[in-house]
């Protein structure tokens, strides 16, 4: 097989609404990849700031979808980006930094990138999960597009961000020559999102059962910013993440500890320091990922390693968690292997 590599095209901004691009089906998919460029304009407030990995807000949702009603990625593009961050073991494209704060822009540009996998990131053999698009009737590309004021956090007073232009420009990563009557397992994302109201030390958050999960991650915001104070850990907070099914325990660790284990074995090496905007001095100060708890079942790359549910009766979070805000979410994005049919 060769690795092969195409522009698509672009897709235009169109404020809360979607647009979708027809995938070409020749080769197998190993990649898609976004790159956001925009330019925009922001009146003037006295507080706020902007969400992480801003301007990508301004996709609310990508979605892949086969044979016209097999959703195989739904997912918005700052989680992407940071998914990404986290399975690459490097953040994506970025260049926002004017973005920061509250304060009055005029035309300015800023842009951002992601991949869409459809390869398992370090897979030992990537081309288990390759998607076989000659075998499907249609394969589209959904972007569901934000408006300008969702890039900025709930704190801001901002009336108005106007985007004056954005695009989305899309390249396939493609396998040729593939064998014929291959058969791959296809990588699905996508989002299961709960509210945190109270204070507890029992959060349950259910996870279906049946599939099988590469892996699992946390993402844990507050009026709009990626924060940890969900999840604390310090002297005297010690917030546990518990994934269970019945008495069988798949993971118990203290959500901090989950985060820092992630800089090692997921190697991220960028120090970042998100209400500053901007990474920190590297002699100073070594940060997790602010927000974000990544739990990867196959970390050796072994997919044979995968958590499979099929057999389970049930499969949930039990969190300990600390309501901050107005506004507190916990979402769980599911990495899951969708296994090829048995022969007939």
């Amino acid at each position: 097989m060769k690795l092969h590599r195409r522009y698509l095209g672009q897709i235009n901004y169109a404020e809360s609404a979607t647009r979708t691009m027809p995938i070409p089906r020749n080769y197998a998919l190993v990649a898609l990849d976004l790159h956001l460029f925009c330019k925009l304009s922001r009146a003037a407030g006295s507080a706020g700031e902007v969400k992480d990995c801003a301007p990508a807000q301004l996709v609310r949702n990508i979605t892949v979808k086969a044979n016209g009603s097999d959703t195989i990625k739904s997912i918005d593009f700052e989680t992407l980006h940071r998914h990404n961050e986290l399975t690459f073991g490097v953040r994506p494209f970025i260049n926002s930094e004017n973005l920061v704060g509250y304060g009055a822009l005029t035309d300015e540009y800023a842009q951002i990138a992601c991949r869409i996998p459809f390869a398992m990131p370090r897979a030992i053999k990537q081309v288990d999960t390759l998607l076989d698009t000659p075998a499907m009737s249609s394969l589209d590309l959904i972007l569901t597009f934000g408006t300008g004021l969702d890039i900025m956090n709930d704190a801001a007073d901002s009336a108005t961000v106007t985007v004056t232009d954005c695009v989305v420009h899309v390249t396939a990563v493609e396998y040729l020559g593939v064998p014929a009557g291959s058969k791959f397992m296809i990588y699905n994302q996508w989002v299961k999102q709960q509210e945190v109201t109270a204070t507890t030390n029992r959060f349950q958050l259910k996870m279906p059962v049946g599939n099988v999960y590469r892996g699992l991650l946390i993402k844990t915001h507050s009026d709009g910013d990626q924060v940890n104070t969900i999840m604390p850990l310090s002297l005297t907070d010690l917030n546990e993440i518990t994934l269970k099914s019945g008495t069988e325990v798949y993971l118990n660790m203290l959500a901090g500890i989950l985060q820092a284990q992630n800089r090692l074995t997921q190697q991220i090496q960028v120090p970042e320091l998100i209400t500053d905007a901007a990474a920190v001095n590297h002699r100073l100060v070594e940060h997790g990922m602010l927000g974000y708890y990544y739990i990867d079942f196959c970390r050796d790359g072994r997919l044979s390693e995968a958590l499979d549910t099929r057999v389970l009766s049930d499969l949930e979070f039990m969190l300990n968690v600390e309501a901050v805000g107005d506004a507190d979410f916990i979402e769980v994005y599911a990495d899951e292997l969708m296994l090829p049919a048995a022969a007939g």
